[in-house]
């Protein structure tokens, strides 16, 4: 990355997106100094993030506000009754939440709240370009000088369990809105927020442990709780003697972010009112949805686990008429008949809640969490833990804050005053210096699909195929890294040799695989197709003995591979299409 003029770091995050960026002369003199841009709402909110709000005109084909600005331009169209066609899409990283062989591909849709479909990569390209834009006209009016695009280059974070489809398809979003592929990295984010803590001081903190991750010695060890809107992405570090930071345990964690908590409010104003009832308000009055919302964002924020005063919410006029439409009955009616009888009031226009009811809307985000940390604790390299370092929007939730230090009390918890920007931050020190991830743990075994001898009664007949080099057993797993195997990153792995199986080949297709198991036999058992990639065999001459030499290389986040034709002396080097 040398001779870029800055970095730019974008977290595009479930609920909350923004972008940051420091120059290289920034860089050397203080790491963590890079510029967060602050975000204003339109009324007195100021935010170091934006929502991930996209609001598009109608044919869909171009952006016509990002963030606070789509969510008030949403308001100002649906006031004039001009909002017809247009979509409002939020929410919608966590559709690329997928389990490892899920299926993510270029043509898939998104549908936006109102159920109108657009091409899902056309959805994140527009908000990222929208992103990359903003930040070129802020340094504008920053500088007398213009930066030309060529001299950014452009971090994108990304959970860490997310899979290598997902991963790629955010990286295909980033192109499509306009970066140069050489001029984009993909970045984890919990790594990214480690690397900015380990350049902290202590006093740039909100906990009072008097802990600070820039002063661990070499070999300590800490836990990354990663907590964001959609994710909740827990990975193990150790200091490495360089400053570096190695990876001890692979990312695991799982959708129980923030939105679970929005979910579970969703679910309780249904239970008042009733699905219909809630669907005819969402479609009919978005303008004071909207309001709903934003106001259980604030609410959602400041609710403490100590506190006893009430939570009031103003409900909008048209969902108790909605309500009262349908069924008859007042709204206040509504609330008196629920199973919230006892801890919800509702007089005028506001609903109270006792503290207890807003406090339970956290349950099921808290308790995965929690029991996910407790079963990685068990594991003896875990257990050797010095602190958890909590970052992610989520984290400044006091709700999820006590519960961690509640259930750890033995464990410092560190909480970085900048928790919802330390992955922005982070990600500007990685794309200035990447080697600050030394090793990582792989979440997968990853192997290619070949033939190898057929032993009659070691494999099944089913597999038998007579090829031109002779019986071959089809369809064999050979591996070339192991779950849990530690890989340097850049480094090239184990190099392995195939050669073609027919006589007419002009080339060598090569199916990659990922597996949760440690060993596969058969890439059909346990196994997940996640890519393929092609090598052509140049001055084809029907050779069968003709070797082809490939080697993964696990380069930051993503997967290269290089094949050698030993024959020409040819190398080439592919990425692997996770996409399909």
């Amino acid at each position: 990355m040398a001779g870029d003029i800055l970095v730019g770091s974008i977290d595009f995050g479930t609920t909350y997106s923004g972008w940051a960026v420091m120059f290289a002369h920034e860089f050397e003199s203080e790491p963590t100094k890079g510029f967060v841009k602050t975000w204003h709402s339109g009324s007195s909110i100021i935010t170091e993030k934006t929502p991930t709000v996209v609001l598009i005109q109608p044919g869909g084909k171009e952006l016509e506000a990002f963030g606070y600005d789509a969510e008030n331009r949403y308001k100002e169209l649906i006031e004039q009754d001009e909002h017809e066609g247009y979509y409002y899409f939020q929410r919608f990283k966590m559709k690329l939440h997928k389990q490892l062989g899920d299926k993510i591909d270029l043509n898939m849709t998104l549908a936006d709240e109102m159920g109108r479909k657009l091409p899902a990569i056309d959805v994140f390209a527009m908000a990222i370009e929208y992103l990359v834009d903003d930040m070129h006209d802020a340094i504008k009016d920053r500088m007398s000088g213009v930066i030309e695009k060529s001299e950014v280059h452009w971090v994108i974070t990304v959970p860490a369990i997310w899979t290598d489809s997902a991963k790629q398809f955010m990286r295909k979003a980033g192109e499509q809105a306009g970066i140069d592929d050489r001029k984009l990295s993909i970045a984890l984010e919990p790594e990214a927020a480690s690397i900015f803590c380990r350049h902290l001081s202590v006093e740039k903190r909100v906990d009072t442990t008097n802990v600070c991750i820039a002063s661990f010695p070499a070999g300590t060890r800490y836990m990354v709780l990663d907590a964001g809107g959609g994710t909740i992405d827990i990975t193990v570090h150790e200091v490495q003697a360089n400053g570096a930071v190695k990876e001890i345990q692979a990312a695991s964690g799982g959708g129980w972010g923030g939105t679970l908590v929005d979910q579970a409010f969703e679910k309780l104003i249904i239970d008042l009112v009733g699905k219909r009832v809630y669907q005819d308000f969402k479609q009919e009055s978005p303008d004071d949805w909207l309001d709903l919302w934003r106001d259980f964002e604030l609410k959602k924020r400041t609710i403490k686990p100590d506190k006893e005063t009430k939570v009031v919410m103003k409900i909008p006029e048209s969902l108790r008429e909605q309500y009262k439409s349908k069924f008859q009955k007042t709204f206040k009616e509504a609330v008196e008949s629920s199973s919230y009888a006892e801890n919800i009031t509702f007089v005028a226009d506001k609903m109270k809640f006792d503290a207890i009811v807003f406090r339970k809307l956290f349950d099921v985000s808290l308790t995965k969490t929690i029991q996910h940390t407790e079963i990685l604790m068990r594991d003896p390299a875990v257990r050797q833990i010095k602190a958890i370092l909590m970052v992610g929007g989520f984290s400044e939730s006091p709700m999820l804050q006590d519960k961690v230090k509640s259930c750890f009390r033995g464990i410092d918890v560190i909480i970085p005053a900048e928790a919802s920007s330390s992955i922005l931050r982070g990600a500007l020190i990685f794309g200035h210096s990447p080697t600050s991830v030394s090793e990582r743990v792989l979440k997968y075994s990853y192997g290619i699909a070949m033939y190898t001898a057929f032993r009659k009664g070691e494999h099944p007949e089913n597999r038998y195929e007579m090829t031109d080099s002779g019986p071959k057993c089809r369809d064999v797993f050979d591996k070339h890294v192991e779950k849990n195997q530690i890989v340097k990153v850049g480094e090239t792995q184990v190099s392995q040799t195939y050669t073609p199986t027919s006589k007419n080949q002009t080339c060598i297709p090569f199916r990659i695989f990922a597996s949760e198991l440690r060993d596969p036999k058969y890439t059909d058992v346990g196994c997940k197709f996640i890519g393929k990639l092609e090598i052509e065999l140049t001055d084809h001459d029907g050779d069968l003995t003709r070797e082809i030499n490939v080697n993964f290389t696990f380069s930051g986040t993503e997967i290269e591979v290089s094949a050698k034709d030993v024959k020409t002396g040819k190398s080439e080097k592919a990425s692997i299409n996770f996409l399909g």
